[in-house]
């Protein structure tokens, strides 16, 4: 065997062994994302406590946000090495982060593909620094809570009246596709109530989607509405989560990934546009975060 001849073995080896490295690492995080997949939407308590994880770290989805939190349970905000370093905060030397999903678009046969590849997070509890996570707070009676409303309406699909005699604080009727909201209601608790029936009209989506039904729905509309709450800071009840192994029967990993992912979606849609509107600062910031 001549030199060259040796010298191309060993690249072929090298490039063999980091295929089956990176398919070990894929594999990996398969295996971490099923598994946390499964717990999440079968015991009850993982649920809300994914629920909270997510509405902390709403630039982040459900997948990644699962795949953290498999690795490190607990987990409070999770950031990458330069959006902590941007935040004022450095990542400990002997940290070596939690794997996530990383967007990864490649172009072949001339057509572009998304695909992805392995990054690194870290908690902040694997940083140091003077630096602290922004949160945006809205309050009772303030003029950021009247933004915050106004967009709400903005972003509803249907027709919203007030009431001065129902006897529920809010409710979407598909029929009329029309929502009603209390007329005696706090500015907190209309956000809440008003928040969780925008989602149920949006699943509902004026009768495209043929299996809508409240009782089904709830407890999507519900942890949208409880994520988007908490993100601001304002008080919210805990959904009913008592159903939640029954309400995922019969789905696989995926589809359970895939309900998950489209709830963490639509609650980043409404997020960022509120947000937006009650920060224009923040509007500056966040076209500088990555989002994964």
């Amino acid at each position: 065997m001549s030199k060259l001849d040796a010298f191309i073995q060993e690249k072929q080896q090298r490039s063999e062994e980091w295929k089956a490295q990176k398919t070990a690492e894929r594999d990996e995080l398969n295996a971490w994302s099923d598994n946390a997949i499964l717990t999440a939407t079968m015991e009850p308590n993982a649920y809300l406590h994914y629920l909270d994880v997510q509405a902390d770290n709403p630039r982040y989805s459900a997948s990644n946000v699962l795949l953290a939190m498999e690795q490190n349970p607990e987990i409070t905000y999770i950031n990458s090495l330069q959006g902590w370093n941007a935040l004022g905060r450095s990542v400990k030397r002997e940290e070596t982060g939690l794997k996530v999903r990383v967007s990864d678009p490649y172009i072949k046969d001339g057509r572009q593909h998304r695909g992805y590849k392995i990054g690194r997070v870290f908690d902040i509890s694997q940083t140091t620094g003077k630096g602290t996570v922004p949160k945006l707070t809205v309050r009772e009676n303030t003029p950021e809570m009247d933004t915050a409303l106004r967009k709400l309406l903005d972003l509803s699909p249907v027709k919203i009246v007030t009431s001065t005699t129902t006897y529920e604080d809010a409710r979407y009727d598909p029929a009329s596709q029309e929502i009603t909201v209390s007329a005696n209601l706090t500015d907190c608790q209309t956000f809440t109530a008003l928040a969780r029936e925008i989602v149920h009209a949006q699943i509902h989506n004026h009768g495209q989607y043929p299996y809508y039904s409240r009782n089904e729905c709830a407890l999507d509309a519900d942890s949208v509405s409880y994520m988007l709450c908490r993100s601001f800071d304002l008080p919210a009840k805990k959904p009913d989560v008592s159903r939640i192994a029954t309400s995922f029967n019969d789905m696989d990993a995926q589809d359970r990934r895939g309900v998950l992912d489209s709830l963490q979606q639509l609650f980043r849609r409404m997020q960022g546009e509120i947000q937006r509107e009650v920060s224009p600062q923040e509007r500056k910031q966040e076209q500088n975060r990555p989002v994964r």
